[in-house]
């Protein structure tokens, strides 16, 4: 079984720019409001540990499933009976550069986590993009975001 939400955005913003703040751990906590840190190897590579820390959580080992620079980013963490994954696409369209970022939960338990925590994390995702996007534009011109 899976569960899976997802959110798209088009942005002026390069694929170059984007791909940084997916890949640049102090990026993370700037572009999620419900992430307080995000530790990982840097250059990040498929197989690559890390950790992040929900504000009011525990702690959660991530694991890079797929780094394809300009394309796509995933990582997964281990729950109980389940796998939570955050695939992150992005390819140019006519009108702009199309972001999505997603939740999907698979396993036995899926539903159960979908309900328990991942309405909640999707409920987050228009944010993070909205953020992501934003902060790669400024980033390209050197701006600083609040």
């Amino acid at each position: 079984m899976t569960w899976r939400r997802e959110y798209t955005q088009l942005t002026t913003a390069t694929p170059e720019a984007v791909w940084k703040r997916w890949t640049t751990p102090e990026d993370w906590a700037t572009d999620d409001p419900d992430l307080r840190e995000a530790t990982f190897p840097v250059p990040a590579r498929v197989g690559a540990v890390g950790r992040v820390v929900n504000h009011g959580t525990p702690a959660q080992k991530i694991v890079f499933t797929e780094l394809q620079p300009g394309y796509a980013m995933n990582f997964r963490i281990s729950l109980p009976g389940a796998t939570l994954s955050f695939p992150h696409r992005m390819h140019m369209t006519p009108n702009g550069l199309s972001v999505t970022h997603a939740v999907e939960i698979s396993g036995p338990l899926a539903k159960l986590y979908g309900l328990l925590v991942g309405r909640s994390i999707a409920a987050g995702l228009p944010a993070v993009v909205r953020l992501v996007t934003t902060n790669a534009l400024a980033d390209a011109v050197g701006w600083t975001t609040p």
